[in-house]
């Protein structure tokens, strides 16, 4: 949950010039490579992968990632491990999932593995080292035969502590859809449909276990190496698609310690000529009351021609076939474009499929197809009146806050961020919901860090209760950056808190039981009290009291009352004041 900024640096060794030699001769920092140790079984792993990928993201030319699948965790069906995977473990010292390694160096202790929530840290403090060695790499892939030719350079601005170093070329695989315990709640993005799309995974090791022998390591030293690899179709029947190929080169010192490392760049020859493939297929939270959805899908021409256009067939929970043609733009070769689709008509609150197929592609007939679906609920509720809203938060309450807008857009209702606590653990926190006008609401609950309120940390969430103690809503905070509902108010408040110049107050509050209210008077004056619900009816009448000058107590036990909040009405003789409580 560490918050992380990483500068860039400025100097970037991943050079693709062309010409005949095109590694950089120019001193540079270390480049992170980040191994990154997971499993399809793992609940937590999604979160490695998106703080892997926000590193990846952040730190473009310097940070590169590979998604290693071993152990208990990474399960069978489908295998995603390789023959490399548990050698590469073994040597981390890792103890549960996930786990990885900042280049393989030992920040502390004597082990090289570390928990996620220190990666960041760890790579900003290689990203500023400085490195003896500059690694690039030029690949090419023939589609017709699957060859794959890898050209790496190295040299070296100076002496490396070892006279042999190892050159590493592994060979890694995008978009990969499948299972992942997790992923739905700890990286949504990931998800297209009911698949998880898992990147940066290991597929093979050109060099092998441990990589090739360089022998020259020390100031001015050159070496080059070329590799002729045929890609096969499958890794442990998981398919290879050469358009997500992903090739790094690195250089370590022997089995451990790593220099530096580089991303390929990556030549397609023969590609098919029209390829387009739906790569996500993503909700629109469009904020309104009514069963208006969005929905917009990632395309990426992985053929060797231009799409100019894309004819797309869909249906909404199985209904009448819809047809929408896109020709906003041209999306160039090995490219992506986002594409909106026109509004949907969705049923609020409840699960529906969106089915979207490709049909035509610049006008002709795409009988090969490629498919997408995805689940749409919007969040709607009936609400209205007086509403209590619960709000539990984790140890890091500093990330979370809300806010509840009214039908115009203006601020109702907002609070946080708080302090953090200690350890994990939860604090509750109510607050009193009160509408002034009828119409569509929005309550949004955010979390600054990007892993919502339950992830670990304590169990957080959140609940939005009517006077007569109905949920109507009830989030579990497994959310990533934000958790939205849209809230139908028919009805206003019915009674409003007033302040009392004559210092009444209730307390403690919010209650569960025995509740005090605490009255100054000036003159002995007749006190009445009575409590309302949120819709203003009664539910405890006290006895009137005649109270000397003074400070003044009644007590009322509120155990009997159901969570909510409630209005404590006071009368001083002629004068009334009403003070707000939440029965817990």
């Amino acid at each position: 949950m560490k918050k992380f900024t990483i500068l860039l640096a400025v100097l970037t060794v991943c050079m693709y010039s062309f010409a005949q030699t095109f590694v950089s001769t120019t001193p540079a920092n270390k480049n992170v490579v980040l191994e990154e140790y997971t499993g399809t079984n793992c609940v937590y792993c999604p979160d490695g992968h998106r703080i892997a990928q926000q590193l990846v993201a952040a730190n473009p030319g310097r940070v590169f990632a590979i998604n290693i699948h071993q152990g208990g965790y990474a399960g069978n069906n489908p295998n995603y491990k390789t023959q490399w995977g548990d050698a590469l473990a073994n040597q981390t010292g890792l103890t549960g999932y996930p786990s990885g390694t900042i280049n393989r160096h030992v920040f502390s202790g004597t082990t090289t593995a570390l928990s996620r929530s220190s990666w960041a840290s760890n790579s900003a403090t290689i990203m500023g080292q400085a490195s003896p060695v500059n690694v690039a790499a030029q690949s090419t892939i023939d589609w017709s035969t699957r060859t794959l030719t890898v050209v790496v350079e190295v040299y070296y601005t100076g002496n490396a502590t070892n006279a042999t170093n190892k050159l590493n070329v592994a060979l890694l695989q995008n978009n990969i859809l499948g299972p992942q315990t997790g992923g739905a709640t700890y990286n949504p993005n990931m998800m297209v449909g009911s698949l998880y799309k898992h990147m940066h995974m290991l597929r093979d090791l050109l060099t092998g276990q441990w990589g090739i022998d360089i022998n020259t390591t020390t100031t001015g030293s050159f070496f080059t190496q070329t590799f002729t690899y045929t890609v096969p179709a499958d890794v442990n029947s998981v398919p290879i698609a050469l358009e997500d190929i992903e090739v790094l080169a690195y250089v370590a010192e022997g089995q451990q310690e790593i220099l530096s490392g580089c991303e390929s760049s990556l030549t397609h020859v023969n590609a098919p000529a029209i390829y387009p493939r739906i790569d996500g297929l993503n909700a629109i939270d469009y904020a309104t009351c009514d069963g208006q959805a969005g929905a917009y899908v990632t395309v990426k021409n992985v053929g060797s021609n231009p799409i100019n256009s894309i004819e797309f067939t869909y249906t909404v929970a199985g209904g009448s076939a819809q047809t929408y043609v896109w020709n906003a733009r041209t999306i160039a070769t090995m490219t992506s474009d986002t594409i909106h689709l026109p509004v949907l008509t969705v049923s609020t609150g409840v699960n529906q499929v969106l089915n979207i197929n490709v049909t035509q592609v610049n006008g002709s007939a795409y009988t090969t197809g490629t498919a997408a679906n995805l689940t749409i609920n919007k969040k709607v509720v009936n609400g209205g009146g007086y509403m209590s809203f619960k709000l539990v938060t984790d140890r890091y309450a500093s990330e979370t806050s809300f806010k509840i807008f009214k039908p115009d857009g203006s601020v109702l209702l907002q609070g946080g961020p708080w302090s953090d606590l200690g350890a994990n653990g939860t604090t509750v926190r109510w607050f009193a919901i009160q509408p002034d006008q009828i119409g569509c609401y929005k309550l949004e609950v955010y979390d600054a860090y990007g892993d919502g309120i339950n992830s670990g940390y304590g169990t957080g969430g959140f609940q939005v209760i009517k006077y007569d103690n109905t949920t109507i809503i009830n989030d579990n905070g497994q959310f990533t950056n934000m958790s939205r509902y849209m809230i139908n108010v028919d009805q206003v408040s019915g009674i409003e808190e007033t302040i009392s110049t004559n210092g009444v107050n209730v307390y403690p509050n919010p209650t569960d039981g025995v509740t005090n209210i605490a009255i100054n008077l000036v003159n002995d004056a007749k006190v009445n009290v009575t409590v309302y619900n949120m819709y203003g009816q009664l539910v405890q009448v006290l006895n009137d009291s005649n109270l000397s000058q003074g400070a003044n107590n009644l007590t009322f036990n509120a155990s009997s009352l159901s969570s909510g909040i409630y209005l404590v009405k006071v009368t001083i003789d002629i004068e009334t004041f009403t003070k707000k409580v939440t029965v817990r």
